[in-house]
C-alpha cells in the first residue's frame, strides 16, 4: 500500500518540479512558490477523496500524506540533480535544481531535511549555482507572542534569515480550544506588525485588538502551542492554505526550539518567572467550580436526571458528574489552559460530549456548560460584551437539540471568536 502511495504521491509532484525548475527566480520565490504548490496538491487530493466518498467509496487507502509528498519530492529532486550534467542545454535545469534542493532544505522538518541538505552541499559549482543563497534558517531574534481576550487563541512569531534577502518574520496563529494546540494559520511577513495585523483580523479585531506583541514570558507553554511532527495516522482536515505551510510551519518551529530566542526572559529576575502558566490539577478545576455554584446556585442539584452510573453503581451523585466533567473540559496537552472559556472552546467540548456519552448522560454534562462559562468568564474578568457573547453561546450548547454549528465542525477551523 505505501508503494501506491509514494507513487501516487510522485506522479503529483512532478508538474510541481517541472514549473519551478524552469522559472528562474530567486530561492525565495521558489520556497514560497513551493509551500503553495504543496498546499494545492494536498487540497486537491482532499477534495477527489471527498469526492469518492460522495460516491460510495468506504475505504480509501492509498493516499498519501503530507510527509510522504515531501518524501517523493525530496527523492525525485536528489536524483534529478545527481544526474544533471555540466552539458550547455543541462546548466540551467542544474541551476534551478539547486534553487528547488534549497528551497526543499529549507522548508522540510527534520530528519528529513539532512537529505536535501546534504545534497546542496555536494552540488557541483555549489557557489557559482547559489552565491547568494543560503540553505540556513535560523532565528535572528526573539520570538514575540499575544493572545486574544479569551486566552486561546495565540500569535507566536520570530525573525528568520531569509535565503537570498532581508530576514523575515515567520507567524503561528495557534488555537487552542481543543484538546491540544493547532496551528491554523501561518506564514512569512515582513515585520513583526504585519504579522500581527494579520493575526488581529484571522482572530477578529472584537477580541484581539488590544492584544499587544512582547517578548514570550512562558517559553515552555510556546514550545507546547507550537507544532510538532504530524501523528502517524495523519487526521487531514486543513485548509489549501494550512496545507501549504504544513511542512514549513513545523520546521521552523524546530528551528526555534533549539535556541534560546523562544524566551523572552530568559536570564531576567526570577520575579519574572511568575507570569509562567502552571498545569492546573483537575481536582483543584473541580474544587473551585464546586465551590463557585455551591456560592452561586445554592441548592440547586447538578443531577436533574434520575439514573445510574453503570449497573449495580447506585444513583449519579455531584462528585462524579463534576469530574466527569472536568475530564471534557480540562486539555491532557494543554493543563495550563483549562481556565481558557471561549465560544469555539465550548463548541468543540459540547460536541465532543454527545459524541462519547449516552443522551441522558450527556445532557446532565452540558446542563453544567452555562455555569462553567459564568464562573470561568468571571474568574478571567472579561468585559461586559465577550463575557456576554460567550454565556449566550453556553447557553444554547446546554441542550442536545441545539445546532452547534460551524464553531463545532473543527479543531483546524480559523474563526472570529
Amino acid at each position: 500500500m505505501d508503494k501506491k502511495r509514494m507513487a501516487a504521491a510522485a506522479r503529483d509532484v512532478r508538474p510541481v518540479i517541472a514549473d519551478l525548475v524552469s522559472a528562474g527566480r530567486s530561492v525565495s520565490w521558489v520556497e514560497d512558490e513551493l509551500c503553495r504548490r504543496l498546499g494545492q496538491v494536498l487540497a486537491a487530493q482532499d477534495a477527489a477523496d471527498d469526492a469518492r466518498r460522495a460516491a460510495g467509496a468506504r475505504e480509501i487507502l492509498e493516499s498519501y500524506s503530507p510527509d510522504q509528498l515531501a518524501e517523493a519530492l525530496i527523492d525525485a529532486v536528489v536524483l534529478a540533480a545527481s544526474q544533471t550534467g555540466a552539458a550547455a542545454g543541462e546548466l540551467v535545469e542544474r541551476d534551478g535544481l539547486g534553487r528547488l534542493l534549497c528551497a526543499l532544505a529549507r522548508i522540510v522538518p527534520y530528519p528529513a531535511a539532512e537529505t536535501p541538505q546534504q545534497a546542496v552541499e555536494d552540488l557541483p559549482d555549489r557557489a557559482a549555482l547559489l552565491s547568494a543563497a543560503s540553505a540556513e534558517t535560523s532565528p535572528t531574534g526573539s520570538a514575540l507572542w499575544c493572545r486574544n481576550v479569551y486566552g486561546t487563541r495565540f500569535a507566536i512569531t520570530a525573525p528568520f534569515a531569509g535565503a537570498d534577502g532581508p530576514d523575515r518574520w515567520y507567524l503561528w496563529d495557534v488555537d487552542a480550544c481543543g484538546d491540544r494546540a493547532y496551528t491554523v494559520g501561518a506564514g512569512y511577513f515582513a515585520d513583526a506588525d504585519q504579522a500581527l495585523a494579520s493575526w488581529r483580523e484571522a482572530v477578529g479585531l472584537e477580541t484581539s485588538a488590544e492584544a499587544v506583541l512582547e517578548p514570550v514570558s512562558d517559553p515552555r507553554l510556546a514550545e507546547l502551542l507550537l507544532p510538532g511532527p504530524p501523528d502517524f495516522f495523519h487526521p487531514g482536515g486543513e485548509s489549501e492554505a494550512q496545507y501549504a505551510e504544513f511542512h514549513r510551519s513545523r520546521r521552523l518551529a524546530q528551528e526555534l526550539r533549539h535556541t534560546d530566542f523562544l524566551d523572552g526572559i530568559a536570564g531576567k529576575s526570577k520575579a519574572a518567572s511568575a507570569v509562567r502558566a502552571q498545569p492546573v490539577d483537575k481536582n483543584t478545576w473541580i474544587a473551585e467550580f464546586a465551590a463557585w455554584r455551591a456560592e452561586q446556585r445554592p441548592g440547586a442539584d447538578a443531577v436533574s436526571v434520575s439514573y445510574s452510573v453503570g449497573d449495580g453503581d447506585g444513583p449519579l451523585t455531584e462528585a462524579e458528574l463534576y469530574r466527569e466533567l472536568a475530564d471534557s473540559w480540562c486539555s491532557s496537552e494543554l493543563p495550563e489552559l483549562s481556565y481558557g472559556c471561549s465560544p469555539h472552546r465550548i463548541a468543540l467540548r459540547a460536541a465532543a460530549i454527545r459524541d462519547f456519552y449516552t443522551d441522558d448522560f450527556a445532557a446532565a454534562l452540558l446542563g453544567l456548560v452555562p455555569d462553567v462559562a459564568a464562573w470561568l468568564t468571571e474568574r478571567a474578568g472579561l468585559a461586559v460584551w465577550h463575557r456576554g457573547r460567550v454565556l449566550s453561546y453556553a447557553e444554547g450548547a446546554s441542550s442536545l437539540e441545539v445546532d452547534l454549528g460551524f464553531r463545532a465542525d473543527s479543531d483546524l477551523a480559523a474563526l472570529h471568536e
